[in-house]
């Protein structure tokens, strides 16, 4: 599986316009991971959940029921008034509780872990975990907004329990700012996937063996793992199986209790399937966009139509500035793009605006240089690589792509949203093959000896360089460990370079195993004019031999 890691040159952090997201956005890795999740280059979000049936060997188990129930225990105590709770992580903290019976809290954690870096919140993933499962079951697109921040300890209790009366259930869906039809909708679209687990609900599970489970839809459903109405329609024509409508404790049996909550006028209404669809949409939105006051979301996040990527910029043993990279074309049906008939390139300018020139791109070949989105989306991939000049370098570039097919069509540019450029800045450079994290030696421990080599153009040297680690801390009794920013200065090296255009900066540093797949970037200066390569990883120097320039 290839690398989707974007390594950012950003100048300037993220910028919201109307006509989308600007590259490069604080976004970038979150749009990564709901549009790359098949093909050449995936991140594999989805994986987990597809097939919608799927369990990791635990008999019962459907993991696509376990990530929305996970989403909606842990935005459940959401106090809309007093701008609390919501979807922020703290279910991390509340696995011990009651009212969040089972285990598979956990392993929903432990899926989403492997996502989870400086790039994105915890909650963010919690949300985007519902987004992927609902879509994979064949359910509806629920649109997703980022930008959500984690709670550090746990929140207060009132996640509902199916004991508790109609009216302890209304009180707690309206604090958290849902009316009746709300919480008929969204226990109807939540109940859609999933059931009961003996183990986790022993005294409502009437099949009695452990790993036993009774599905909400009843487990002879025809389609018993998809995300559609029957949970409506088996209610309303007495075929239920549903344990918490016909179960044999009358006093558990909430969904029947939640359902008729209005005279069954709403469940009536998404006995229709465009109404069940819509509805779960709304509700599961507006769920997981239920967060503390002072969190801004973004705009819905939706596949970039053009996208850069930059894997490398670097001074060279010539003295010269290797530069590569690839750009993801959007050719989903209807872009009126074929994947097998464009061509794109790089039209670059220089730091001064001087010089100008232009980096041809090949076509990934690997899968067809394709890959797939959650919502089908498809993307082709081109590369480039080339070299520059230092004491030039880059300030950015525009992209130009065309059809091979029709020469005499003009080629189509991108601006990056009508800002001119896809910035890159060479005032400070990542030294991937100088940096290394020694594992396989006879002397590596943990923590283990963690280099960070960057190049800083000497008229720049004035403004401090450091590299701003994603610290991994493990939490006694949680199972996802604290993520920090922690800031290391770079000291100037001895080492010599090729170049009389740069000069080589260091961080050597012990590193726990802890945070060997993390995220770090390295810095210089402050303040919304620093620069900054971002998106680098710990992991990828592991067992790597830093070499000499």
């Amino acid at each position: 599986m290839r690398s989707s890691t974007i390594t950012s040159y950003a100048i300037t952090g993220a910028q919201l316009v109307s006509a989308g997201f600007v590259w490069p956005s604080k976004y970038d890795y979150v749009e990564d991971l709901y549009s790359l999740q098949a093909g050449v280059i995936r991140h594999g979000f989805i994986d987990n959940v597809t097939p919608c049936s799927f369990n990791e060997n635990i008999k019962g188990r459907q993991d696509a029921a376990a990530w929305v129930r996970t989403a909606y225990h842990d935005a459940a105590t959401h106090d809309a008034a007093a701008g609390t709770g919501g979807l922020d992580a703290s279910i991390l903290f509340e696995t011990d509780r009651p009212e969040n019976p089972g285990s598979a809290f956990n392993d929903t954690f432990g899926f989403f872990s492997a996502h989870y870096n400086g790039g994105v919140a915890f909650a963010d993933l919690i949300a985007l975990g519902l987004v992927t499962a609902t879509a994979s079951c064949g359910g509806p697109k629920v649109p997703f907004r980022a930008g959500r921040i984690d709670a550090t300890e746990a929140g207060v209790l009132g996640v509902p329990e199916p004991q508790q009366d109609l009216d302890k259930h209304k009180a707690i869906f309206a604090k958290a700012g849902f009316n009746t039809e709300d919480m008929i909708a969204m226990v109807a679209c939540g109940h859609t996937l999933g059931g009961v687990h003996h183990e986790d609900f022993p005294d409502m599970n009437e099949n009695g063996n452990k790993g036993e489970t009774s599905r909400f839809e009843g487990n002879d459903n025809e389609h018993p793992y998809q995300f559609d109405n029957a949970i409506a329609t088996q209610y309303l024509d007495g075929s239920s199986q549903n344990p918490l409508v016909v179960g044999h404790n009358d006093t558990t049996n909430s969904d029947k209790r939640i359902f008729g909550a209005d005279g069954n006028k709403t469940m009536n209404a998404m006995k229709d399937p465009a109404q069940f669809s819509a509805k779960c949409a709304d509700i599961f939105a507006r769920m997981i966009d239920s967060v503390p006051a002072g969190v801004e979301l973004s705009e819905p996040i939706e596949s970039f139509d053009m996208k850069p990527y930059i894997d490398l910029l670097a001074l060279n043993s010539n003295g010269t500035l290797d530069f590569e990279g690839r750009i993801r074309v959007r050719v989903t049906e209807g872009t009126n793009r074929n994947g097998d008939d464009l061509a794109v390139r790089l039209a670059y300018t220089s730091r001064d605006s001087a010089k100008n020139g232009t980096i041809e791109t090949t076509v990934e070949h690997l899968k067809g240089g394709q890959s797939i989105g959650l919502f089908g989306e498809k993307f082709k991939w081109f590369n480039f690589a080339t070299k520059l000049d230092a004491s030039t370098g880059i300030r950015g570039f525009t992209i130009e792509m065309s059809v091979p097919s029709t020469p005499d069509v003009p080629a189509t540019v991108f601006d990056n949203e009508g800002t001119g450029l896809y910035p890159v800045q060479d005032a400070v450079l990542y030294q991937t093959k100088q940096s290394c994290m020694d594992t396989n030696t006879a002397q590596a421990s943990d923590p283990f000896p963690f280099t960070v080599t960057a190049a800083v153009r000497k008229d720049q040297t004035a403004s401090a360089a450091a590299v701003e680690l994603a610290y991994r801390t493990p939490r006694q009794g949680i199972l996802i460990n604290k993520l920090e920013k922690k800031t290391f200065p770079l000291a100037k090296s001895d080492k010599k370079t090729p170049s009389d255009e740069y000069e080589l900066y260091e961080l050597q540093m012990p590193l726990a195993s802890a945070s060997w797949s993390t995220t770090f970037e390295i810095v210089l200066g402050e303040g919304a004019n620093a620069k900054r390569v971002t998106q680098l990883y710990s992991n990828k120097l592991a067992g790597v031999a830093c070499q000499p320039l």
